[in-house]
């Protein structure tokens, strides 16, 4: 089991707060010592969950990544209390704007927020009640599993790396149809770089639902399936219909 992006944070934090006390004692010090001390009295909660060798070498692998961390100054109990405000206004700054999103029915950037709270502050909060909030008014969309087929979604706001693109707000450059939250776009070289520049949709009749709650009836020349038929697209922008 590999540790998560928050797990991986709270290590960095605690080795920023700890390292170079346990780096510097007169007694037992050095890299061991502060391994040894960071990851048993305070990573307690994932050494109990991963075992000690497991943290004790992501411990050790964050400081041989960040050895000015070893060798910084002592910290002393306001330095580390300031730090651990400091992260928890980002936290609160992110959850803030995550509930704008919330309340403005745009689920998938409120989850993105939260990820970058807990990363800002892992220790913060429980944010899996922030997810549940969201997902209990707005339920996720069940995407067709890609796995195997050579085909990838675009990454709506990941929590890491570079921003693929946001979710779809809409499809179609003129008539802009209502495009429920969470549906994928399947990457590939479309002629419209996004679903809001599709001109596909535009020729739809009004009384059509977007994407079509019967994909049959779609016209075949704006639609193609894909992977022999696991996923259908629209030919425009790749937005996935099924």
């Amino acid at each position: 089991m590999r540790l998560t992006r928050p797990e991986l944070a709270t290590i960095a934090h605690a080795c920023d707060d700890w390292a170079s006390n346990y780096f510097h004692s007169p007694i037992h010090g050095g890299k061991d010592a502060a391994v040894r001390y960071i990851a048993d009295h305070h990573l307690g909660g994932l050494t109990t969950k991963y075992g000690r060798p497991k943290i004790w070498d992501a411990v050790a692998a964050h400081l041989d990544a960040n050895p000015d961390t070893l060798t910084a100054p002592r910290t002393t109990i306001a330095e580390r209390s300031a730090r651990e405000d400091a992260r928890n206004a980002r936290a609160t700054e992110y959850l803030n704007a995550a509930l704008h999103h919330h309340k403005a029915a745009e689920p998938y950037e409120a989850l993105a927020l939260i990820d970058r709270a807990e990363l800002a502050s892992p220790t913060f909060k429980d944010f899996s009640q922030h997810r549940a909030a969201v997902r209990k008014k707005t339920p996720p969309f069940p995407s067709v599993d890609l796995s195997g087929t050579g085909l990838r979604y675009r990454a709506p706001l990941p929590l890491a790396g570079p921003l693929a693109g946001p979710p779809v707000a809409y499809h179609g450059l003129q008539r802009r149809h209502w495009v429920y939250p969470g549906r994928p776009v399947v990457e590939g070289d479309w002629p419209a770089a996004t679903p809001e520049m599709c001109t596909v949709t535009d020729a739809a009749p009004e009384t059509m639902s977007w994407p079509a709650d019967d994909p049959a009836a779609l016209d075949t020349n704006s639609t193609q399936w894909l992977a022999d038929g696991l996923i259908l697209v629209c030919n425009g922008c790749g937005l996935a219909w099924t």
